[in-house]
């Protein structure tokens, strides 16, 4: 469906320059695009590599772990029935990574998190209320530090790019704990 989105809008953009006489414009602005996303891209990638790497680190050193022993009673009101400390591990680092705005990294420990309460659940056909519990929890984060947005504001030149912290720290609360009710209220009644 997406590409189809972005085939009529390329298109659209294309007839609307070449009947207003702009086309040569329109030709400067794809290249011009192109080179800046790729600019973009390899800058943000640093980061990502950084932030991946971090958690990693924070991995196999046992700091997550700590991390997740220090959060569970947060990890015990969502997640009441489970057990394993390696899910709780990767749960944390998928919070964790979104809290910080690298959702890129917190896509790999999600996907973790999941294949893991997937197997607990014995692969059924219906996902467990830990299952729907994380996936609505993980996509309501907001980020608490938006590190990629700090970085694009400040690459754009943003004479205060550090003043989207306080937005999305609200944003981030209101969301998850919305999320959280709802969650709750649902496991209940199915």
């Amino acid at each position: 469906m997406m590409n189809y989105i972005w085939a009529l809008i390329l298109l659209a953009s294309l007839t609307y320059s070449a009947l207003s006489g702009r086309i040569g414009v329109f030709g400067q602005a794809m290249m011009n695009s192109s080179s800046e996303a790729v600019t973009f891209i390899i800058s943000l990638s640093g980061v990502m590599a950084m932030w991946s790497g971090l958690m990693n680190i924070a991995e196999k050193t046992g700091f997550i772990n700590k991390i997740s022993r220090a959060l569970t009673p947060i990890t015990r009101l969502l997640f009441p029935h489970q057990k394993d400390p390696e899910t709780l591990s990767c749960i944390v680092m998928s919070f964790m990574s979104n809290i910080f705005g690298t959702g890129n990294s917190s896509t790999v420990f999600a996907l973790r998190t999941m294949e893991k309460l997937d197997a607990q659940n014995h692969y059924g056909d219906t996902a467990s209320n830990d299952m729907c519990t994380f996936a609505v929890v993980n996509m309501a984060f907001a980020p608490i530090i938006p590190i990629v947005t700090i970085q694009l504001r400040e690459e754009l030149g943003s004479a205060d790019p550090y003043s989207v912290v306080l937005p999305c720290l609200i944003s981030s609360a209101a969301t998850v704990i919305v999320s959280v009710i709802v969650c709750k209220i649902l496991e209940r009644r199915f």
